[in-house]
């Protein structure tokens, strides 16, 4: 979530902020409450461009994650293999509508918090365009060990739609004949004084912890995707396969896993890069500065068996 002057901002977060700058509280992003937005931004040194993003909130003390609506859609779908998947679509004007034929389909994690709901809000309240996977597989709270959204799947636009959820890459058929699954998950972590820390540096932890015995993309340390979500991913893998008939997910991570150690399996892979293996892929195959997937063993054992 991002808050500024002119968007159709959350009303009770915007009075948290503005009971943190010591204004009135009318839930009203106005002039007054940018003004004193850009003072408070330029009095901690934060960068004054008068928006409340994640950076200026989290030093105000806020969770603008706790503002999300998490109504869970109504809408349902069973798969052959028994998977539920959930659709809480985004606005239209947050995804491309296609129709477009796919055949690469991409393994993400979040590099967030467990709800599958909440990320999707994310990207609908956001100011980056049309950036999102189709699919959301949810996960356990760090913090509490919550496991309402282990595994669970949401759908977060139709099939023939299709985001922005690469970045650069070497080709301009991956965006519009790719489909994206985001897993909700921290992903790397780090070591201090016997606990483990995310890159937001909250603990994880140690049962949430997978020790890789190596080092991958410079971390050996990972927040573990779970049962669930693995087998929620094996499951909806199977059901993308059903529904795009041109999608082979045997090209691609599963093949490489056949003869190269995971490590090497999920590296960038120039090929890749420029759009030339249409198949199943991580979002490491083509980008060399991103760590979703992790190979982690459980995930790796899933790919090999489909």
């Amino acid at each position: 979530m991002v808050l500024k002057r002119g968007k159709n901002n959350d009303v009770d977060a915007v009075k948290a902020v503005q009971e943190v700058l010591g204004i009135t509280q009318d839930g009203d992003f106005g002039p007054t409450t940018e003004k004193h937005v850009i003072k408070y931004q330029r009095d901690n040194r934060l960068t004054a461009d008068g928006i409340v993003g994640n950076g200026t909130a989290k030093h105000m003390g806020i969770d603008l994650d706790e503002f999300l609506d998490t109504d869970v859609s109504n809408t349902l779908q069973t798969t052959k293999e028994g998977l539920t998947i959930n659709k809480s679509y985004l606005d239209k004007g947050e995804y491309l509508s296609g129709p477009t034929d796919k055949y690469y389909l991409f393994l993400h994690h979040t590099a967030g918090w467990n709800n599958p709901y909440k990320t999707i809000k994310s990207w609908n309240n956001d100011d980056r365009g049309r950036i999102a996977t189709q699919f959301v597989i949810g996960g356990t709270s760090i913090k509490d060990g919550d496991s309402k959204y282990d595994g669970e799947v949401v759908e977060c636009f139709p099939d023939e739609g299709y985001g922005y959820h690469l970045g650069k890459n070497g080709s301009s058929k991956l965006h519009p004949h790719s489909i994206g699954i985001e897993i909700c998950n921290f992903g790397q972590l780090k070591k201090k004084n016997g606990k483990y820390y995310n890159y937001v540096n909250v603990e994880v932890p140690e049962s949430d912890v997978c020790d890789l015995g190596y080092e991958f993309r410079g971390y050996q340390y990972w927040h573990a995707y779970t049962d669930a979500q693995i087998e929620s991913t094996r499951k909806l893998i199977l059901e993308i396969v059903r529904r795009h008939p041109k999608m082979n997910i045997k090209i691609g991570l599963k093949e490489w896993l056949a003869t190269e150690t995971p490590a090497e399996a999920f590296e960038f892979k120039e090929d890749a890069y420029y759009g030339k293996v249409k198949g199943m892929l991580s979002h490491t195959s083509t980008r060399k500065d991103k760590s979703d997937l992790s190979p982690q063993p459980k995930m790796v054992d899933m790919i090999k068996a489909l």
